[in-house]
């Protein structure tokens, strides 16, 4: 049944991720030293995205699209890419010393995570098929993503509507190309419960107390 092509409609969530500075640094660094840094980089990620259950769909030059709650169906899909984010943001610390004692130049991330249903299975033909997803919610994803400042997880207020003792440092409501109403997103700093996933508050929260 694996071999079949063909999708179902499934509710999951959507994470997509990308390198801020990755291309200033590949235009002054040899080809074979901008595939050790990727390959390294991917590595890191896709440790963090496997313990989450996270799917890779592919990687995308520097980005990695991902998906919870496809194939196997997970009902905590939102908290699972949540965390996930929030973890794969805490393994650039990691990355950037080893990066450093390479003789490399640090590089940040920004994260998205989108909930929502999608069409999700086996696509392409007879000869090459792929497991993947299909939707305007990965669109979106994209779309939230490229919002993200480095060191930074944004969900959107459906993400958000399924995790519990998530801590919200900030939010923005922004227009979106191809979506008629504006898009809440949420600036997501630390995760509690089973996860106890957090990362540094933002310098104008700390000085504000909160």
């Amino acid at each position: 049944e694996g071999l079949k092509l063909g999708g179902e409609l499934r509710e999951v969530s959507v994470l997509m991720s990308d390198l801020r500075g990755f291309t200033p640094m590949s235009e002054r660094s040899t080809p074979e030293q901008v595939v050790e840094v990727l390959n390294r980089y991917l590595g890191c990620m896709t440790d963090v995205i496997e313990k989450h259950g996270g799917t890779i769909d592919e990687f995308i030059g520097d980005a990695i699209l991902v998906i919870f709650g496809a194939p196997l169906a997970c009902p905590d899909h939102a908290a699972r890419a949540t965390a996930c984010a929030l973890e794969m943001q805490l393994a650039m610390e990691a990355f950037n010393e080893e990066s450093r004692a390479l003789g490399g130049s640090e590089l940040q991330m920004g994260i998205a995570a989108h909930t929502a249903q999608v069409v999700v299975g086996n696509i392409g033909s007879s000869k090459r098929m792929k497991y993947g997803v299909v939707g305007s919610a990965v669109n979106l994803t994209a779309r939230i993503q490229a919002f993200t400042l480095g060191n930074q997880v944004l969900v959107s207020e459906q993400t958000l509507q399924q995790l519990t003792g998530a801590r919200v440092d900030g939010h923005l409501r922004v227009k979106v190309k191809g979506v008629e109403n504006p898009v809440c997103i949420y600036d997501i700093g630390a995760l509690g419960g089973a996860y106890d996933l957090k990362l540094p508050q933002p310098a104008h929260l700390q000085r504000a107390g909160v």
